[in-house]
């Protein structure tokens, strides 16, 4: 389901020096049901409980780390994440390389394009943030 979000928020707690109990207590879910979540016994949460998960973590919004975050939950859901849908022009070559991805007959500079498209979304925009 969502094993690596739950090893990714498993791993930011701890890193905060943060116990599972007094963490749920913050987030006000209990931790039998927390704990799965962090074993991928469970999906990732929606949006609204992504962000309670980022203040109780002390994630800035928009920062590398909640990026991750909302990538590795729409992910774990079985969501392409928002951010690569915001962008229309990648949108629209996602048919291409799903295409790819499941040995489809594929165009091989229609294939160059969307690798090119993919590591220009991975560089800084001009306010210095990644955009996916």
């Amino acid at each position: 389901m969502g094993e690596a979000f739950g090893q990714y928020i498993r791993a930011l707690r701890l890193e905060r020096g943060i116990g599972l109990r007094e963490f749920c207590l913050r987030i006000a879910v209990d931790p039998s049901n927390y704990s799965k979540l962090e074993r991928g016994l469970l999906s990732p949460p929606d949006e609204g409980r992504l962000a309670a998960l980022e203040l109780a973590l002390d994630v800035e919004p928009g920062s590398e780390q909640s990026r991750e975050l909302r990538r590795l939950a729409a992910l774990g859901c079985g969501s392409i994440p928002p951010a690569v849908l915001s962008d229309q022009q990648l949108a629209g070559k996602l048919p291409l390389f799903f295409r790819t991805l499941e040995g489809g007959p594929v165009d091989e500079d229609k294939l160059e394009e969307v690798i090119a498209m993919i590591r220009q979304a991975w560089t800084h925009d001009a306010q210095g943030s990644v955009q996916v």
